[in-house]
């Protein structure tokens, strides 16, 4: 599916809602139900769900997962003090009724048990951690066996960590051969708590405007307006003993008082089912479903990072074909947002009253130890076919917004895929996005262009990319070397080419083959004339008849390794170059030039790899996504308050923070950089960047070279 059906289907979900997303019989299924009127403080399902079978000839092969902690004390003290304190005031007064003497007595010692325990995780929250982990490996074995990789990370807060660590545990008991690494750090908060105020990565997007225009007040008034009568059971007089206390804000903490006592230990309960009747209870329920509405919807934005976290480690577990799970525990606020971003089961729908609110949004659908899991699935024998994945809340197989399954409750991986992309749209203003455009040059070539400040560099830069999309037929990429240097766009003529750009550095320094002739085996030991080693082979670009690769080919190796190994080669296209930007997801690049001050910088000679990588030039680069993407990308530089250029590590960062590819290999920058693309740019040349060749940055300034890419019709 393109990217306009998709945002087709977004409009249809703002205008309709499928009718499986409503549950119409809310509010009779929570007055039957005390623990659902519980809300968040709803304790975690633990019985089988129904499972419907994956497609035949498919096995699960991965998990990406988030979820809240397990049951756990009253986050703040103020769920037991509030009612306390107004007790023990009423009491100096004569004022308590005999319900609320006895409910004193009993308050008092349990408060002694638990006031050194606020927000800590419960046993009940550890065994429920435990027994979702089982039912995870039991359901899913092929997931966790031999050479599998469990990656956990969790917010800062102690019950978190011990979730994880309780999960982790149970998966490591029944999966000894899974390798497991369980970790928490200020570098995690994206994926587990990016609504925090300490988040320095936290995202920013459009205001949010809630709905209804009604505050949680006045909401909590018109439909609890016998609030009175709850008091009169504890006090001889229920209006004096609110004092100067707020009435909305009393009920809040006495429902969340009342709704957490399940979750602690059975020594340490006190009985407190004559505070409210089932009735009362429901309707409190009601009136804290709203307010959570009301505060959890501005949350949709930052905690889109974990949507985007999910996305990017989907895809490196995908590439890299390493089963396992990546696992994420943090909070019911930051659940219950995902909840919204990803629509599930319409769960981010707002009806035009706010009394219709619970039929979409249920506070008790993020009970304790609620989890999202979206399982993978993919062939088992030749792995042609599509991967596809199924989404589970609590165990319980859910839907995404009107996102049609191919199977059952199972979707295309790249359906969902692009499904969350254009979700997060909606909530994120990305750093990214501001100062792009695009143009369709031809099917599944994507002309890209950006232009401002770069938030990774913080600099002003002007950037230009051809984005193929190879999964796309019409469009090949071919090498070009020519023994007379010649400019770019002599040979997009030539050629007949759509996009043609610069590639490899001069030929003495480098491997060049094409159409399998070696043209060159980077004879030079040194770089030109200079006293500088020769470095300028580190990865390469490959042609293998349609496959196209970049790789790290001369990692570790001294130049005899390395043309013994491109000797060896017997792909019919290799261009050389250096440095490798990204190798497997890893920002290599980002070391290549050292860390070394500008008067340090400055000592080197101009073709040493530490000034030549160091500084900010020009530069031109190459990348493969995970998705069969090949990116063909030029920075221009050397143009203050313009376009700075972009040293190595500036260049990694900003393919790594746009783009996510697999691999990236840097080309022969500086006055080389040129990019030529089909009816942009200079109506003669199709230069779309501005080469510095003649100096002036204009799109005149072309230099001569040797080798070449670009892509020409089929």
């Amino acid at each position: 599916m393109n990217k306009r059906h998709y945002l087709i289907v977004l409009l249809l979900c703002a205008m309709s809602v499928s009718v499986f997303a409503q549950r119409i019989g809310v509010r009779e299924e929570v007055l039957a139900d005390w623990n659902k009127s519980s809300g968040l403080d709803c304790l975690y399902d633990l019985s089988q769900k129904a499972a419907t079978a994956a497609p035949k000839g498919y096995e699960a092969i991965y998990i990406s997962h988030y979820g809240r902690h397990g049951s756990r004390y009253a986050y703040t003290p103020k769920a037991y003090t509030v009612l306390l304190n107004m007790l023990a005031e009423a009491r100096i007064q004569d004022k308590l009724t005999p319900y609320g003497e006895d409910l004193l007595n009993r308050l008092q010692p349990f408060w002694d048990t638990v006031q050194y325990r606020v927000g800590d995780l419960s046993p009940l929250g550890w065994e429920q951690h435990q027994s979702i982990a089982e039912t995870m490996v039991k359901s899913f074995p092929s997931v966790f066996g031999k050479g599998s990789v469990v990656d956990a990370c969790a917010s800062p807060a102690v019950r978190s960590v011990m979730s994880m660590s309780s999960c982790c545990a149970a998966i490591s008991r029944l999966s000894p051969h899974a390798s497991i690494y369980a970790h928490q750090s200020q570098m995690d908060v994206q994926a587990t708590r990016p609504n925090s105020g300490y988040n320095p990565f936290r995202y920013t997007g459009p205001k949010d405007v809630f709905p209804y225009p009604e505050t949680s007040e006045r909401f909590f008034l018109r439909r609890f307006p016998q609030y009175r009568e709850v008091l009169a059971r504890l006090f001889k007089d229920p209006d004096s003993c609110l004092g100067d206390r707020n009435p909305y804000e009393v009920f809040f903490n006495l429902y969340m008082f009342v709704a957490g006592m399940n979750s602690l230990p059975a020594e340490q309960r006190i009985d407190v089912d004559g505070i409210f009747t089932p009735e009362e209870y429901a309707i409190l329920w009601e009136t804290d479903n709203y307010e959570r509405a009301r505060e959890y919807r501005p949350y949709r934005t930052p905690c889109s990072s974990i949507v985007d976290d999910m996305l990017a480690k989907a895809d490196e577990r995908l590439a890299s074909g390493t089963r396992g799970a990546d696992l994420r525990f943090g909070h019911d606020h930051v659940l219950m947002a995902l909840l919204m971003i990803m629509d599930i089961d319409g769960f981010d729908y707002a009806p035009a009253s706010a009394d219709d609110l619970v039929y979409y949004f249920q506070s008790f659908r993020s009970p304790m130890a609620a989890n999202i899991q979206y399982v993978f699935f993919a062939p088992r024998k030749n792995g042609k076919g599509d991967m596809l994945v199924k989404v589970l809340l609590n165990g319980e197989e859910v839907h995404l917004g009107n996102l049609a399954p191919v199977h059952g409750p199972y979707y295309r991986w790249a359906d969902v895929r692009d499904y969350l992309k254009q979700r997060g749209k909606l909530y994120v203003n990305r750093p990214e996005e501001k100062g792009w455009s695009s143009i369709e040059i031809a099917p599944g070539l994507v002309y890209r262009e950006f232009q401002g400040t770069d938030p990774v560099s913080g600099s002003a830069q002007h950037v230009f990319i051809a984005d193929w999309d190879m999964s796309v037929p019409g469009l090949a990429l071919k090498f070009n070397y020519y023994p007379t240097a010649t400019v770019t766009s002599d040979v997009m003529k030539d050629r007949g080419a759509v996009v043609a750009m610069n590639a490899a550095y001069e030929p003495e320094s480098v491997v060049l083959k094409v159409d399998g002739e070696v043209l060159s085996m980077m004879p030079n030991n040194k770089v030109m004339n200079t006293p500088a080693p020769n470095w300028k082979s580190e990865g390469s670009v490959c042609l293998d008849g349609d496959k196209v690769c970049i790789s790290y080919d001369g990692k570790g190796l001294d130049l005899g390794g390395q043309r013994r190994f491109y000797s060896s080669s017997t792909a019919s296209g290799i261009f050389t170059s250096a440095p490798m930007l990204i190798d497997n997801y890893q920002p290599v690049g980002e070391s290549f030039a050292g860390y070394y001050s500008d008067k340090e910088i400055e000592k080197f000679n101009y073709e040493d790899q530490r000034r030549h990588q160091g500084v900010r030039h020009p530069r031109t680069a190459v990348a493969l996504t995970a998705d069969n993407h090949f990116l063909m990308v030029v920075v221009d530089g050397r143009r203050p308050g313009v376009s700075e250029g972009m040293s190595a590590r500036e260049l990694t960062r900003f393919l790594k923070s746009n783009f996510n590819p697999r691999y990236a290999l840097n080309m022969d920058g500086g006055g080389s950089t040129t990019l030529c693309v089909e009816g942009l740019g200079d109506p003669n040349t199709h230069v779309v960047n501005y080469p510095t060749g003649n100096k002036r940055y204009d799109h005149a300034g072309e230099r001569r070279l040797y080798s070449h890419f670009y892509l020409v019709r089929e």
